[in-house]
């Protein structure tokens, strides 16, 4: 190995550090009158002069680290022979900083007694005061062991250096040992701020010499390293009164928070914990009642009729095929249909027309658009049933002879091609289990997780709100990033629409501020909750916030929409157009898109029936017709790329969407971006997962419903007993003391001697009577004849 000794700098070269022996451990120690001297047994003046000289000691290592072993075979020792090859390497070209190094400042440190560390100085610079401590604790242990301590001039241990005069001595007696070391290049500004604190030298040489006192009693050179005269010299010197009040903190360090929350990163920490237990959890009882509604899913299959040629229907053959006959009872089975085409509707459904064969018309059915359905090939009497195909009825056909399918396979699947040319029967399902639910329920437990407490996230406050305890929303409040208070706007008595109760306009100036993160609304029957909320999305709107509505089912939904269809607000119904009810198809994301693209469509059609005549002509031609294919392939792209535009555009337009609770996972909603505000009707009839669907969509959020009605359906008592049937609203109108409910206490549907006994079972006495229903009668109504 070579050694270059310099003004105690030691220089490694690349190639001689890979010749170090394995069974071999070296020590370098500075020699200079500023840097430690090898440790050896007292000798004479000479001897201890020569002995300066040397700069090197190999000392044997213990026979169990000598022994020889494969190479490779414990990681460890590579390990070590790579952190020696990384410090040798920084002897020569010096320790490199990172670009975090390299942006710390020194007007940032600290001015108090706490030592400087990594965080405030960065890796390189702590390095460099750990070598020269190191090399002045060296010295004074083996000053000790050579028993010329005066004459080192480490009487200084004696000083009182907690007092003003021994602090600047120590100050001063370690940079000899630090100036022998290079700085790091760009950090010298940090190295001589370091360099002159004595909390952080104090601190490196603390550590060092305890390091190196310990190396000594492992060589055996002394007996108990805390024995020594340095090192009790050291401790009483830490003690002591000046000292400690030299570390001790001058002013009080800011703790790390937030900056989103304005929390401390430790209620981050338990907020995370919480937010994990919660995940697990829920799916775990997510993954409980899946197989519940597998189980039940498949009961309803087995029990779905499979006719074959030894059974016999539980009906004749003739009802179910021939429909001719009047007075029939409606059915949830058609037979004797057959595939007429297949296409590919919005969103990349595969639809399926079916046709009954020969003249008859649909039989009079249960079914309905929207309802769960198995499609199978038969005979022509319904019997030698196959394998099931699911999907869903997408509609009925006005002319009564046709319905259309939309299948879970895709256009072009073989397992569809082989209803071709065959007669088909098709049953409804009573129950069947949604794996797409399912999923979009796990994926948002699963963002909720991941992203919950991310600063890019637009619900954090959503979050910590409900994950968090009462201190961590007070000191949100606190640090002015949330509001628990109404909004002040300007007389907000005034309704275009109707007059509101003192109740309804305090939920009113409390759903419109914008810095209230979580809203619930109580609302008992007859309270007038749709109303209200129809008027806090018009106001919202107002004020200039996207609103995002979504609800548990369709139903209720369907009924928000027709709300707002009144009031002039340009909203947009996502969904499945099957589930979406007649009245408010108009606002449908599918007729708004079909509406402004029927033009484009028609000229579309046109081309394609021209250059389907081309094929025609040419297809001996084969260079030829392959050219009209692809034009064909690429007005099919040329349309698809035309509605995911019109799709955009209509929703970015849009003021209000609405959807359900597990639609809104919908890709095309989450590609418009995020929303002011989020509201959920029917709360109390969702389970908690789905809502965190839209929740995490938004800046805030308002549940609306009522708990104390209809809860969540599960099917498995295990799910429910966990936990699973205790909905969000439920959970988030207890927490913090109350803090995040209103209700509204007056009704105005029945007479008050009903309204008595729910007010008194369920709500407290709270619930009261509007004058215009507490003593209306039955009678009284114009429509009843007494």
């Amino acid at each position: 190995m070579s050694l270059d000794l310099f003004s105690s700098r030691f220089l490694f070269s690349s190639g001689a550090a890979k010749k170090l022996p394995s069974r071999r451990r070296v020590t370098f120690v500075a020699a200079a009158s500023s840097s430690p001297s090898t440790p050896s047994p007292p000798r004479s003046q000479d001897a201890s002069s020569s002995s300066r000289q040397r700069s090197v000691r190999a000392t044997p290592l213990s026979p169990s680290k000598g022994a020889s072993r494969p190479a490779g075979s414990n990681g460890r020792t590579r390990r070590r022979r790579q952190r020696r090859t990384v410090e040798g390497g920084q002897e020569q070209g010096g320790c490199v900083p990172s670009v975090e190094e390299a942006s710390i400042r020194v007007g940032t440190l600290y001015e108090n007694g706490d030592p400087l560390g990594r965080k405030e100085l960065g890796r390189c610079v702590v390095e460099w005061l750990r070598q020269g401590m190191q090399s002045m604790a060296s010295k004074f242990a083996s000053a000790e062991l050579q028993g010329d301590m005066a004459d080192l001039t480490t009487a200084a241990l004696t000083l009182n250096w907690g007092s003003a005069e021994g602090q600047l001595g120590f100050v001063i007696q370690a940079q000899p040992y630090l100036s022998s070391i290079p700085m790091p290049k760009g950090l010298e500004s940090l190295c001589f701020k370091a360099c002159t604190h004595y909390p952080t030298l104090f601190d490196h040489f603390q550590r060092e010499l305890r390091a190196v006192l310990l190396s000594y009693q492992n060589q055996g050179l002394i007996y108990d390293w805390r024995s020594t005269q340095t090192w009790k010299l050291l401790k009483e010197m830490a003690n002591s009164t000046h000292h400690r009040a030299a570390v001790r903190r001058t002013t009080p360090r800011t703790k790390a928070v937030h900056s989103s929350i304005g929390i401390s990163l430790k209620k981050v920490r338990l907020m995370q914990d919480r937010i994990e237990d919660f995940v697990k959890h829920m799916s775990d009882l997510l993954r409980i009642e899946r197989d519940a509604e597998l189980e039940f899913t498949q009961e309803e299959l087995n029990a779905t009729t499979m006719l074959d040629n030894n059974s016999k229907p539980s009906k004749p053959v003739e009802y179910l095929v021939t429909h001719g006959q009047a007075q029939q009872e409606q059915c949830d089975t058609i037979c004797n249909l057959s595939v007429i085409s297949s296409s590919t509707g919005l969103g990349g459904l595969h639809l399926v027309l079916f046709r009954i064969e020969g003249e008859h018309k649909l039989p009079p059915t249960t079914l309905s658009p929207g309802d769960m359905v198995c499609v199978r090939t038969c005979n022509s009497r319904g019997e030698g049933a196959t394998s099931c195909m699911q999907g869903f009825l997408y509609n009925l056909g006005e002319d009564g002879c046709s319905i259309t399918v939309a299948l879970e396979s895709r256009h072009g699947d073989p397992t569809f091609s082989r209803l071709f040319g065959k007669s088909v029967r098709i049953d409804r399902i009573q129950g069947l289990a949604d794996a797409l639910t399912y999923e979009r329920n796990l994926e948002a437990l699963m963002l909720l997780q991941r992203n919950g407490l991310l600063k890019s996230n637009a619900s954090i406050d959503v979050v910590a709100t409900l994950f968090g305890d009462s201190k961590d929303v007070m000191k949100m409040e606190q640090n002015c990033l949330i509001d628990w208070g109404e909004s002040s706007l300007p007389d907000p008595r005034l309704s275009e629409r109707c007059a509101f109760d003192d109740s309804q306009l305090r939920a009113l100036s409390l759903g419109l501020n914008k810095k209230r993160p979580v809203l619930v609304i109580q609302g008992p029957p007859g309270t007038g909750k749709t109303v209200l909320l129809t008027e806090l999305i018009v106001r919202a709107v107002r004020q200039g916030e996207s609103v995002l509505v979504t609800a548990p089912s369709n139903a209720a939904v369907d009924n928000m929409v027709e709300r707002l269809s009144r009031t002039g607000l340009n909203i947009v119904r996502v969904g499945n157009p099957a589930r979406i009810s007649p009245s408010v198809t108009s606002k449908s994301l599918a007729e708004i898109v079909n509406g402004r693209l029927g033009q484009f469509r028609k000229e579309l059609e046109r081309k394609r029936t021209d250059l389907r005549k081309d094929l025609r002509d040419c297809i001996e031609d084969d260079s030829l017709a392959a050219g009209i294919r692809q034009l064909l392939k690429q007005l099919g792209r040329d349309l698809e790329m035309k509605e995911k535009e019109t799709i955009m555009e209509v929703l970015s337009d849009a003021q209000v969407v609405l959807s359900t609770n597990t639609g809104a996972a919908d890709p095309l909603i989450r590609k418009t971006g995020c929303f002011d505000l989020v509201i959920i009707d029917e709360a109390g009839q969702g389970i908690e997962p789905s809502c965190w669907i839209p929740i995490l969509q938004g800046k805030r959020c308002i549940l609306a419903g009522d708990h104390c009605q209809l809860a969540p359906a599960i099917l498995s008592r295990k799910a429910l007993e966990g936990g699973l049937g205790k909905s969000m609203m439920e959970r988030a109108s207890l927490l913090h003391d109350g803090l995040l409910t209103t209700r509204l206490t007056v009704q105005h549907r029945m007479h008050d001697s009903i309204a008595s006994w729910a007010s008194k079972e369920m709500y407290q006495g709270l619930l009261q009577s509007s004058h215009s229903v507490a003593s209306h009668l039955l009678a009284d109504s114009p429509v009843v004849k007494v």
